[in-house]
């Protein structure tokens, strides 16, 4: 099916900084090329800035029902046949737009909830898309009668820097210590910097430094967190940055002590350019981190400082099978140009 006579329209309850924001910007700004017109509904948010001028982005809140009527009212007058959506709130919209109006609605699946599953199976659409066989699996027995796809996560794949670049940000960074832990996420619940810190604390007396990147709600909170645990001069904010690149290569490893997850773009992102990673086994995780990395059970403080040092007397191995991943095939999947490929794919056959 050509699809360059079709209009497609993203939808997504949340806009500011975060992975399925960076993905549904991707997507809205992908899909032009590709679609007659493409539109995006969410709040206004710090990600306005990152879409293309050609997308029409359209101000509305998902997670107010009242914003249904305005929803359908313009999938229907502007003639949008198929609707992708972000994030649970946008259930009710995608199904109204399926009943009333015979819009092709697809959900995507970017997280594994922790809890209303079975009343969401009865609001969501019959195309459901899942980021990894790990979400899939763990949802099927809820949608056993729906159209169920996995599509790979994807991500931005990065250059690994020579030693002598990183020792000149190393200086730029003033950082003189032994390794180099990077967070990197959104500083919300979900992330459980808390559980971090616990973990760093019970190891403090060891060389390394904690980078700290990202921004959100319990940033104050954190640093107070921080303080208080006696790791003002082991765990260091960095804030909101596009310097992502950089981050990485500066780091030994990667770390994050997620409540759930779905598959973060931040797993891929450290998988391109070989870094290993320490995280809780939570949603996709296990998809990327094998021999590159060590899985500790969620909200496990114990458990977390005992991978954290173990990763940190083994460095060496784990490396040599980061850097092995980042060359192999297995990795070329996760590429963000192969998930849009395979979505533009899987909707040429949805028309």
């Amino acid at each position: 099916m050509d699809l360059s006579e079709k209009s497609i329209a993203i939808i997504i309850p949340d806009f500011d900084y975060g992975g399925e924001e960076k993905r549904a910007v991707f997507f809205a700004n992908g899909y032009l090329p590709f679609f007659k017109n493409v539109y995006l509904f969410s709040p206004n948010g710090e990600s306005n800035v990152l879409l293309d001028k050609k997308v029409k982005h359209i101000i509305l809140n998902p997670r107010k029902i009242s914003s249904l009527f305005q929803f359908l009212k313009i999938i229907k007058n502007k003639k949008i046949e198929i609707v992708q959506g972000h994030k649970r709130a946008t259930l009710p919209f995608l199904l109204a737009a399926e009943k009333v109006l015979g819009t092709k609605s697809v959900f995507n699946f970017d997280n594994i909830y922790l809890n209303h599953n079975f009343i969401c199976k009865y609001i969501s659409p019959k195309h459901l898309v899942y980021l990894s066989d790990v979400l899939k699996d763990a949802y099927h027995s809820y949608y056993n009668r729906y159209h169920n796809t996995t599509i790979h996560m994807g991500g931005d794949f990065y250059k690994a820097y020579s030693s002598d670049k990183i020792n000149l940000l190393k200086e730029t960074y003033q950082i003189d210590h032994t390794f180099v832990f990077l967070s990197l996420g959104r500083l919300s619940k979900q992330k459980n910097h808390a559980m971090l810190f616990q973990a760093l604390q019970r190891i403090k007396d060891r060389d390394f430094v904690c980078l700290i990147a990202g921004s959100g709600p319990l940033e104050e909170e954190l640093k107070a967190l921080a303080s208080r645990y006696s790791l003002n001069d082991k765990v260091r904010f960095i804030g909101h940055t596009d310097k992502i690149e950089e981050l990485l290569n500066l780091s030994d490893m990667l770390v994050q002590a997620s409540f759930f997850e779905g598959f973060p773009n931040v797993f891929i992102e450290a998988a391109s350019i070989g870094i290993p990673i320490v995280a809780t086994n939570v949603g996709s995780s296990k998809t990327l981190i094998k021999e590159n990395g060590i899985l500790v059970p969620p909200n496990s403080v114990e458990a977390f400082a005992e991978a954290l040092l173990l990763m940190m007397k083994n460095h060496e191995k784990y490396k040599t099978a980061a850097v092995t991943m980042s060359n192999s095939d297995f990795l070329k999947q996760f590429h963000k140009e192969s998930m849009l490929q395979n979505y533009l794919s899987y909707y040429r056959e949805l028309l």
